[in-house]
């Protein structure tokens, strides 16, 4: 009997540790899934946040570096130990467009009114002049912004023209006035157009205040930035050196919405902002790097060519950091630079424009590109010396 009840005993037990045991594997087996649930959560909001800008990247690079050759790579390291050299690095750094961008005060263009008496204003009620030009005295008309301001010049200078050839046809004398007031607002043009370029929010906004750096990829709205400033400097060129009433063209700032939807792809691009934002980073924390960095390569042993581990790492940190990461940055910088060079030059040679202004494009488009093109180069050819010194190939680790 005993026997009896201490078999069933133990035949119970043994079902308690394996209801226990397969308990414990589904808690396990439950955590483990939450984790991975928790791993795929993170990985999605990492790809949600996009890539890390270049700030975080140079830093990372930087730190593994520094971690590699247990050496300090810093500002304050290179401070400490190479204070001759640190004039130089300050001398090399470039500033970020929003530091440099002209006042209000130093960009608008005052462009004179029409000067209409009333024995005028009423001789030409029989054109549409005469409603164009009290548009403009409304509180509406007197608060334009420079974009509204340039639609509504384009639609004067035209109405100006027809006008003058009614006016004409019919031999009313006070067509040769209307001709002159064609000859003044056709003059003035120019200066309104340049308004739209220097002093529009939108502007401001794409050439000074970027917000964000480049990536590599996914830059929204970059391509269609390139196309919206060509389209505004197109602008420019509406009523430009044209004198005979005939040439006159209706042009795309007829459409009231285009040019706001050009400028507003601008705004929310901000495309010439952010390379320049992007090429000051890359400098000014390569201009410090490469003066660190030159002698503590130079103190990796690689003996008789042949690679040391250390030497190997440090390849592996350059190829996954600096070719993998912030070339392709680098290299979209430098597309978009080149597409963008033919109207930061056309626009270096517009009279209309302030030199503050053009001040303004030359030290980022030309001057700075210039310096951070020179600081990249030479931290490639670091690498280059270092790599061949120790017979190691800027590959795939």
């Amino acid at each position: 009997m005993w026997m009896v009840a201490e078999a069933y005993t133990r035949m119970r037990r043994h079902k308690y540790v394996n209801e226990a045991n397969r308990y414990a594997a589904n808690v396990i087996a439950g955590k483990t899934m939450r984790l991975v649930s928790v791993v795929m959560t993170v990985s999605l909001l990492q790809g949600c946040f996009g890539a890390p800008s270049i700030d975080d990247t140079m830093d990372e690079y930087t730190t593994r570096l520094s971690r590699v050759l247990d050496k300090p790579l810093t500002q304050e390291a290179f401070s400490q130990e190479a204070l001759p050299d640190s004039t130089l690095v300050a001398a090399s750094n470039i500033a970020l467009p929003s530091h440099t961008y002209p006042t209000l005060a130093e960009l608008g263009n005052n462009v004179n009114p029409l000067n209409i008496n009333i024995r005028e204003f009423y001789a030409i009620q029989d054109c549409e002049l005469g409603r164009i030009v009290a548009e403009r005295n409304t509180a509406l008309g007197k608060t334009q912004l420079p974009s509204q301001r340039l639609q509504y010049e384009h639609r004067l200078l035209n109405v100006l023209a027809n006008c003058e050839a009614r006016l004409q046809a019919a031999d009313n004398p006070i067509a040769s006035t209307v001709a002159e007031w064609r000859k003044q607002k056709q003059a003035q043009y120019q200066s309104v157009w340049a308004n739209v370029v220097q002093t529009s929010t939108e502007m401001k906004l794409g050439l000074s205040m970027a917000g964000a750096p480049l990536q590599a990829s996914e830059n929204k709205d970059a391509k269609a930035t390139v196309n919206a400033l060509n389209f505004i400097n197109g602008l420019a060129e509406t009523f430009k050196q044209k004198n005979a009433v005939d040439a006159y063209v209706e042009a795309s700032t007829n459409n009231n919405g285009e040019l706001e939807q050009q400028l507003q792809i601008i705004a929310s691009s901000r495309l010439p902002a952010k390379l320049w934002q992007t090429q000051t980073v890359l400098n000014n924390r390569l201009a410090l790097l490469n003066q660190v960095l030159a002698p503590a390569l130079n103190n990796v042993k690689c003996e008789n060519g042949i690679d040391s581990d250390k030497a190997t790492i440090l390849r592996n940190v350059f190829y996954l950091y600096f070719i993998e990461e912030i070339q392709p940055v680098a290299s979209t910088l430098n597309s978009y630079h080149y597409q963008l060079q033919p109207l930061w030059e056309q626009w270096a040679g517009n009279t209309a424009l302030s030199a503050p202004f053009k001040a303004h494009i030359r030290t980022h488009a030309v001057d700075n590109f210039t310096q951070y093109s020179a600081t990249m180069k030479a931290h490639v050819t670091l690498w280059q010396n270092f790599l061949g010194r120790c017979n190691l190939s800027p590959t795939a680790p």
